[in-house]
C-alpha cells in the first residue's frame, strides 16, 4: 500500500494522495491491465483527437462554401479564446502530470510537464461546443461524447487527472459566450434589390 504522502515533487513539498482528484484518477488508472482495453484506450488517448479535427475542418469548409461567415467567426473566436484561457489557467495553476508525482500505470509515453488543463480536452470540447452552437447540433453532440471518451482515455493511460479534463470543459464553456457575441456582430449581407420589370 502506498503512503498517503508523496515527496516525489521535491524536498519539502508533500502531496496529499487522498484528495478527490487523485482518488478518482487512481481508480480509473487502476482499471488498466486488460490488453484489449489498454490498446483501445491508448489509441483513443493519443490519436482520436485527429478525428475531431477532421470532422470540424469538413464542417468549416462547408460553412465557408455557404458563406456562413457568422458561424465561422463564432467558431474561430471560441477556439482562440479557449486556447488563450487554457494558457492562463496553466499559468495560474501549476500542476505536474500524474506520473511525475505518483506511481501510476503509464500506458502512453509522454514528456513531463504541465498537466492542467488537458490540451486535447480543451481543443475537443471547444470544437464540440462551437459545433453545437454554430454548425450542427447532432454532430457537435457526437464530438462532445467523443471528446469525453478521449479525456477518460487520457486519465486511464496515466497522463492526466480527471480535474484536467473537467477544467478543459469549463474553459471551453467560458470561451463559447464570446464566440456567440462575435457571431452576432458579423453583418449579414443584404439581399439584392429587385430589378423593376422592363416593359
Amino acid at each position: 500500500m502506498l503512503p498517503p504522502w508523496d515527496f516525489a515533487s521535491g524536498p519539502g513539498h508533500c502531496i496529499d494522495r487522498w484528495t478527490l482528484n487523485y482518488r478518482v484518477f487512481s481508480t480509473i488508472n487502476g482499471w488498466s491491465g486488460n490488453r484489449f482495453l489498454d490498446k483501445l484506450l491508448t489509441f483513443t488517448a493519443k490519436d482520436m483527437i485527429f478525428a475531431v479535427f477532421l470532422v470540424f475542418a469538413a464542417l468549416i469548409i462547408t460553412a465557408l462554401r455557404r458563406r456562413a461567415m457568422a458561424a465561422v467567426v463564432g467558431c474561430a473566436v471560441t477556439l482562440l479564446l479557449a486556447f488563450g484561457f487554457g494558457l492562463l489557467a496553466a499559468a495560474l495553476h501549476a500542476e505536474r502530470r500524474p506520473f511525475q508525482t505518483h506511481h501510476v500505470h503509464l500506458l502512453l509515453a509522454h514528456a513531463p510537464g504541465q498537466s492542467f488543463p488537458s490540451d486535447h480536452a480543451t481543443a475537443g470540447f471547444a470544437i464540440a461546443l462551437a459545433t453545437i452552437a454554430f454548425l450542427s447540433r447532432p454532430v457537435g453532440s457526437a464530438l462532445f461524447v467523443l471528446t469525453t471518451w478521449i479525456g477518460f482515455a487520457r486519465v486511464y493511460a496515466g497522463i492526466h487527472y480527471p480535474g484536467d479534463i473537467l477544467g478543459a470543459l469549463l474553459i471551453a464553456a467560458l470561451a463559447l459566450p464570446f464566440g456567440l457575441v462575435a457571431a452576432r456582430r458579423v453583418p449579414t449581407r443584404d439581399p439584392q434589390p429587385a430589378q423593376p420589370a422592363r416593359t
